[in-house]
């Protein structure tokens, strides 16, 4: 398989032990079918929660997982014949990728993260989380906004049983959190956050990274544009996995973008940089997210580009986004 980036390897197992992985697909409003979860193992699959394209976020260590939610207002095209389906996957995905954000040459900001220590408390988790999102926010605020799109701050919301604009939490088996367009709310609640990343520094980073990559999505147009194209493929279906993979993987690549801009600045060393980075390895293989390795390729490449153009999955080969 063609990657991207430098080659994933396996986490050392004199390392400790293997941390959870994410497995999310963006949604403005989420609604969960009646499918039964995938069970741990070697490579799960994951529901695809399918009235609304999910950003789900399942981790190795107890199956747990990150939601990211848009609505879809038009019901699903027909069964359509599969290779015909994929003759157009490519063009028409494309298209999304010509977005001005995505232009090359737009870097994002250095910046000096002042991230106080981590704790387990909420009101000591929140601060760090409070942080780095005002991090996330110097670093992308330019960016979008030299790119013509209105910038829109998202929260963090740590409720063990938080009532969100998309929709009831999935329940702790299934989802970690969510991140929800409808009110730009990224959703974690504390208990399940912590039981997934205890107190991983570089696990939090990059977690919040991502999810805030989807939030940038959100703003340029991206997920809209996504949205727009999910509709025209059959449920399942290949270009319909793909679409989803690109998603995860861009919003990867921003995380990698984004820590490219903050490593030995602040609070963020050189080391805590690339271990956030390094940390996209611990998410297992997925048909909606992509191998393991992918997934840490695509995080790897914009922290080693860090322009915003490299992150554009849609116009990558399909062998790149698997």
């Amino acid at each position: 398989m063609h990657t991207v980036g430098d080659a994933a390897k396996e986490p050392d197992p004199e390392s400790g032990t293997v941390r959870p992985y994410f497995e999310d697909l963006p949604l403005e409003s989420w609604e969960a079918d009646d499918a039964s979860p995938s069970e741990p193992g070697p490579a799960p699959r994951s529901p695809w929660w399918r009235t609304v394209l999910p950003v789900v976020v399942a981790l190795v260590l107890v199956s747990a997982a990150v939601f990211v939610v848009p609505a879809f207002e038009d019901e699903r095209a027909p069964e359509t014949d599969a290779a015909s389906a994929g003759d157009t996957t490519m063009s028409s995905l494309a298209s999304i990728g010509d977005n001005p954000l995505l232009e090359s040459g737009t870097v994002l900001a250095d910046v000096s993260c002042d991230l106080p220590p981590l704790r387990s408390d909420e009101k000591r988790l929140r601060e760090f989380y409070a942080a780095q999102l005002r991090c996330l926010e110097h670093a992308w605020e330019p960016a979008l906004t030299g790119a013509g799109f209105p910038f829109e701050p998202v929260t963090v919301d740590l409720s063990d049983d938080p009532v969100t604009a998309c929709g009831d939490l999935p329940p702790a088996d299934q989802a970690t959190g969510l991140y929800c367009a409808e009110d730009t709310t990224i959703y974690l609640p504390r208990e399940r956050t912590l039981e997934a990343f205890g107190l991983a520094d570089e696990a939090h980073i990059a977690t919040l990274a991502h999810e805030y990559g989807h939030h940038v999505q959100h703003l340029s147009g991206i997920l809209s544009d996504a949205n727009e194209q999910l509709n025209r493929y059959p449920e399942g279906s290949p270009p319909d996995r793909e679409l989803g993979r690109r998603l995860e993987l861009q919003a990867n690549c921003f995380a990698g973008a984004f820590l490219a801009g903050a490593s030995g600045r602040g609070s963020i060393s050189n080391e805590l940089a690339r271990a956030a980075v390094d940390d996209f390895r611990n998410w297992i293989d997925s048909d909606t997210h992509g191998a393991s390795e992918t997934q840490r390729e695509w995080a790897t490449r914009g922290y080693q580009r860090g322009d915003v153009g490299h992150c554009n999955t849609w116009h990558a080969p399909s062998e790149d986004v698997v």
